[in-house]
């Protein structure tokens, strides 16, 4: 179903006024909205026959998700912790490029490009710093556990991902402002194959290893 610009901006600015009449002492719950854009990751590909290996890098892309969750205490300060789920997705395609002919493609032509859809479901744990001079800036820190599904023209699976990152939000007022956060967003490529195109034969992405990921996000959050 298309949504026009105009609804997503309605939309927006609802759930703004409906924010505002909460009161301070009463928001213990963060949305996010994210746009965000993600770089590297590498799969060694593979043909079914076993007879040919190659590097396939996965393309810069941008993606788009949200993060929800709610605030609590710490020791130290009053609701700087925050427990969030968080879904990103990425639409992607893997880059094959042999500059080398002696060196044999698990494919006939020299660049691959299937698509690729990454999605992450990540929990998240932040800690937020209070600024004397500034009590309206944030810096946080951030743990991710959760799982990353690829999905590929021929299959899909789900494995475990994990991140760690830093950023900064920045709050105009009690209730609104906006987040942007750094992260280093690694997957855990176990050792099942998983078809990645097939035809005629199939080629398939070997497990083993890191995909390492960076992921550079912002968005605006609305507080409860």
């Amino acid at each position: 179903m298309h949504v026009s610009k105009l609804s997503l901006k309605c939309a927006f600015s609802l759930l703004a006024g409906i924010v505002t009449l909460v009161p301070a002492s009463a928001q213990r719950f963060d949305v996010t909205p994210l746009i965000a854009g993600r770089y590297g990751g590498t799969i060694k590909l593979e043909d079914q026959s076993q007879t040919s290996r190659v590097d396939g890098h996965l393309a810069d892309s941008f993606g788009y998700g949200v993060a929800a969750g709610f605030r609590f205490d710490a020791e130290d300060c009053d609701s700087c912790g925050l427990f969030e789920f968080r879904w990103m997705r990425h639409d992607s395609h893997i880059d094959v490029n042999n500059q080398n002919p002696a060196v044999p493609t698990p494919v006939s032509a020299n660049v691959l490009r299937p698509h690729v859809t990454l999605d992450h479901f990540m929990g998240d744990f932040t800690y937020e710093w209070q600024v004397p001079e500034a009590h309206a800036v944030k810096p946080f820190a951030m743990l991710s556990l959760g799982a990353m599904r690829m999905s590929t023209p021929a299959s899909s699976a789900t494995r475990f991902a994990f991140g760690i990152s830093t950023g900064v939000k920045v709050f105009p007022k009690p209730n609104w402002g906006f987040r942007f956060q750094v992260e280093y967003l690694p997957v855990v490529m176990h050792a099942d194959v998983q078809s990645v195109v097939c035809t005629g034969g199939c080629i398939v992405a070997i497990g083993g290893g890191l995909m390492n990921q960076f992921q550079m996000s912002f968005g605006p959050t609305f507080r409860f």
